[in-house]
């Protein structure tokens, strides 16, 4: 926490001389529609073999209807025509605005390290030998379903878990965890994308590289343990991270031999 507090107090004095180079302030932050609730547990649902295999510990509304529902995605019978219950469940029985209330005050008072984050990619990325995805605005929604946290690579959307309380998965520094999707949706298709890289060499990638560029900040952050613990040793400083494209050609070249 001091090193996060000392990192606010060094952008708080940047700003005053970044001038021009300074990115604006694109963060949205906003509680979601029934809609959109909908959406998370439909998704949830749907991916739900997939998320327990990979060991992910899930949230979705305790109630008889989800848990049938649950079961035909796993007999491989759920789809779009599900939607419209769970729609109906939300609007009737769970769904409250006010319980995304805590969360969103949390967020919005660490939207300025978040920004100086955004800040510091977007110096860096031009000398890297690949393309970093920006968004010209991140929109973070939260949810009280799925997983910690989850990404929309082609619309710059940061899905965060909350509880009416304002308790987070993973961290209590909600900041952290929407770095670690940013991350994800900037590196998804000049990286993840065009290697095809699986799951967990993804997600180790990720970690390996929210933990080398900002480790001194987010003195916190957990390395997921995920994917191959060897690719650590091809990534260990931020010049590296300069020559992803490189290395990663390499590593994939090497993994077919």
């Amino acid at each position: 926490m001091k090193n996060l507090l000392l990192f606010l107090i060094t952008l708080s004095f940047l700003s005053l001389s970044c001038g021009p180079r300074e990115v604006p302030n694109r963060l949205y932050i906003g509680i979601p529609t029934i809609a959109q609730e909908a959406n998370s547990i439909w998704r949830t649902i749907n991916d739900i073999e997939f998320l327990e295999g990979q060991g992910y510990k899930v949230f979705l509304p305790e109630h008889e209807l989800i848990d049938s529902l649950i079961a035909k995605s796993k007999n491989k019978t759920f789809g779009d025509d599900d939607m419209p219950q769970i729609y109906r469940l939300l609007e009737a029985v769970i769904y409250a605005p006010e319980d995304y209330a805590a969360a969103l005050g949390k967020v919005k008072a660490q939207q300025d390290f978040i920004k100086g984050i955004i800040n510091e990619l977007t110096m860096a990325a031009p000398g890297w030998d690949w393309k970093f995805t920006f968004f010209e605005q991140y929109t973070i929604v939260f949810t009280r379903y799925g997983t910690g946290g989850s990404y929309d690579p082609d619309n710059g959307i940061v899905t965060l878990l909350t509880t009416p309380d304002g308790a987070f998965m993973n961290y209590d520094i909600p900041a952290i965890t929407i770095i670690h999707e940013i991350v994800h949706m900037g590196m998804e298709q000049s990286i993840v994308q065009k290697y095809q890289l699986p799951h967990g060499t993804k997600e180790r990638l990720v970690d390996r590289f929210v933990d080398v560029m900002f480790g001194d900040v987010l003195s916190n952050y957990k390395v997921q343990n995920m994917g191959d613990q060897g690719i650590d040793s091809l990534l260990k400083s931020k010049d590296d991270f300069s020559r992803l494209d490189e290395i990663i050609e390499q590593y994939v070249e090497q993994r077919k031999e």
